[in-house]
């Protein structure tokens, strides 16, 4: 008697727990980057504004060693040392730059987001300004570079 009310039992907590685990919504899927090719097919005046500023071109003022260095790199880039962010010049070359989604987050969620929520999906996702604008970053070395060069 003892051991078919156990088995019972068992059976009960087991069809709860896949009524629970059915009964739960799944968890957003972590988001990913796109890179600002994707941002720009909706946000074209945003993207045109961009091209204009520093960000944009933010790889190009380091070297090619410069490029291999994670203590450069990370402040010239998209998502790096993210899951699914820039990688390097040759695996990623997509998320070179300081893009949109280095502000506002991986943006894969954002593009597949029905357009009633995509608001709700933009800001404070991605780096803050000083993390890289910061005291503690050395910039004077790369405004000094040029002079420094034609002397």
């Amino acid at each position: 008697m003892k051991l078919s009310s156990l088995f019972v039992g068992l059976m009960l907590l087991g069809m709860a727990a896949f009524v629970v685990a059915q009964a739960a919504p799944a968890a957003p899927a972590a988001a990913t980057y796109v890179g600002a090719a994707k941002c720009k097919m909706c946000h074209a005046k945003q993207h045109a504004t961009w091209m204009l500023m520093k960000h944009s071109k933010a790889i190009e003022a380091l070297s090619a060693e410069e490029q291999k260095k994670p203590e450069c790199v990370k402040c010239h880039v998209t998502g790096y040392g993210e899951p699914g962010g820039f990688v390097s010049m040759e695996a990623t070359p997509d998320l070179a730059n300081v893009q949109c989604e280095a502000c506002h987050g991986a943006g894969s969620n954002h593009l597949k987001a029905p357009m009633a929520e995509k608001k709700k999906m933009i800001n404070g996702k991605g780096r803050d300004c000083r993390d890289c604008h910061s005291p503690h970053v050395d910039v004077t070395r790369m405004k000094a570079a040029p002079a420094a060069e034609a002397k």
